[in-house]
């Protein structure tokens, strides 16, 4: 695998590398991991969604892209967009490090969408002459030439009582103010939120102070990603600890996402949970989450998720020049003070031509004779307390990717350990998951490198990057009185060169 140099990592597109981005991209479209319907870096590494926002009647979505392979370089802006969340279109760069404040990366942020404009907030990474890094809270626009415009001065710029490490600006207004929450860590090195608030976008901003979620001081050693939503008469706050120390099912990824559900008081700079933290997916490659800015679904927040998890590394496509996924748009609502997350409404329109389907476990059609398609959607009903069996690009006394129930101890495993080609197995080979009303429902996205499981209709979701080779091309499904439907897909991901 190829070791870069910080030269190398530090590189800016400009225009003299369009021909060599192109031979990259076309070399790695013929990759058989590319995917059909997750949104996929067009070269290099991709990892954070930013911007996520619904604008001019199309769904926008930018993400941190290092343009020239699969490593973390220098950050930059991709943007892609869609009109139904399934079928989404290159448009290319959005924006560069070229400023003072970004000289070192342009980071995570998020969209707010005033006055028939698109801005977006997002952490300049600055470094100075010795190295030292400096972060700086920067707003740009989309003007009226369709160009990605920069304030000429940060709209935050260093804090003394807080570490190098403060970023991801979460922009939104309530009340009539506009607000920025922060990640942060503190001087102890403590993950910690902060609060800040301005009545106008470009100037005046203030520290209001650490944002307090009652219960707890502290989250893990830093928090990225913080994200603030109202969700019916509901406040959720997602954020990305890091540091968190598993605890038997919980916790095992490197760094985890996870969720508050309460209310949201500004005067006194507390958010107030209902209940205890909740991991948004149990799988095993998921960061970074943000919701879109959208007034499209009410009562509704839509989320989009990185495919992946900070420090992990892929080899198998990292050698082919590229790395990253987005995970699919999911809805979520509050039920009982916890959050559901089902798949986009669109993605129903994913289902391609049916392949098989089981009734009461008896089998009605079956076109796929016991070989696994490389790309499909399953939906399994009604398991009447059974237990039940799914092993997806399996081979001969070889499990694959194994889903099972066991409904005396109400255990739902998903094992990747006996595939072929692993990755990350420092953190676990399998995921657990406890339900305590039991197996309602299964509803499997699986793309060419990628499965999502949406559990009970959206209590759990279970995410991970496998990448199977076509040795490992059967399925084997046990169970009784079960109902069992898979699908092909349709293409909706344009795998195109625009840069």
């Amino acid at each position: 695998m190829k070791t870069w140099t910080d030269k190398e990592k530090k590189r800016t597109l400009s225009i003299y590398d369009h021909h060599e981005l192109r031979q990259l991209h076309d070399r790695i479209a013929q990759s058989v991991w590319r995917e059909k319907f997750h949104i996929q870096t067009v070269t290099g590494l991709m990892n954070d969604p930013n911007g996520f926002c619904f604008f001019d009647g199309k769904w926008h979505l930018f993400y941190q892209w290092f343009p020239f392979g699969a490593v973390h370089g220098l950050k930059h802006w991709y943007h892609v967009e869609s009109e139904d969340l399934m079928t989404w279109e290159n448009k290319g760069l959005a924006m560069k490090p070229d400023l003072l404040y970004d000289n070192q990366g342009c980071y995570s942020g998020s969209a707010l969408i005033e006055d028939g404009t698109l801005y977006l907030a997002y952490t300049g990474n600055n470094k100075d002459v010795f190295g030292k890094r400096h972060p700086y809270q920067v707003l740009a626009w989309l003007n009226e030439k369709g160009e990605y415009e920069k304030l000429d001065h940060p709209l935050i710029g260093q804090l003394e009582d807080y570490t190098e490490h403060v970023r991801d600006p979460k922009l939104f207004r309530h009340n009539g103010r506009y607000y920025i929450l922060l990640g942060a860590q503190d001087k102890e090195e403590h993950g910690k939120f902060l609060l800040f608030s301005s009545e106008e976008l470009k100037q005046g901003w203030k520290m209001e102070g650490e944002l307090k979620v009652r219960g707890y001081d502290h989250f893990g050693y830093m928090v990225e990603c913080p994200d603030l939503e109202k969700v019916g008469d509901d406040w959720v706050l997602l954020f990305s600890p890091q540091g968190l120390e598993a605890e038997g099912e919980l916790y095992n990824c490197k760094y985890n996402n996870v969720y508050f559900v309460g209310k949201m008081d500004f005067e006194n700079l507390e958010f107030v949970p209902e209940g205890p933290f909740r991991e948004l997916d149990r799988g095993f490659d998921f960061y970074a989450a943000q919701c879109a800015m959208q007034e499209e679904y009410p009562d509704t927040a839509v989320l989009v998720g990185w495919f992946g998890c900070g420090d992990y590394t892929y080899p198998i496509t990292d050698e082919e020049g590229w790395a990253g996924l987005q995970t699919l748009p999911r809805e979520l609502t509050v039920e009982n003070g916890r959050l559901l997350q089902k798949p986009a409404r669109s993605l129903v329109n994913l289902r391609g031509r049916k392949l098989f389907e089981a009734r009461n476990g008896s089998i009605v059609s079956d076109s796929m004779h016991g070989l696994m398609p490389r790309t499909a959607i399953m939906r399994l009903d009604d398991p009447e307390n059974e237990s039940i069996q799914l092993n997806l690009f399996a081979r001969s006394r070889k499990n694959g990717f194994a889903i099972s129930y066991d409904k005396f101890r109400r255990k739902l495993v998903f094992d990747k350990g006996d595939l072929i080609n692993q990755c990350n197995e420092e953190f676990g080979t399998s995921r657990t998951i406890t339900l305590e009303d039991g197996l309602k429902s299964l509803e499997i996205y699986l793309d060419r490198s990628s499965v999502e499981v949406f559990v009970n209709d959206g209590e759990y979701v279970v995410s991970a990057r496998i990448f199977p080779t076509a040795e490992e091309n059967l399925i084997r499904m046990g169970g009784k009185n079960i109902d069992l439907v898979i699908y092909d897909t349709n293409t909706t991901v344009e795998d195109s060169f625009v840069i």
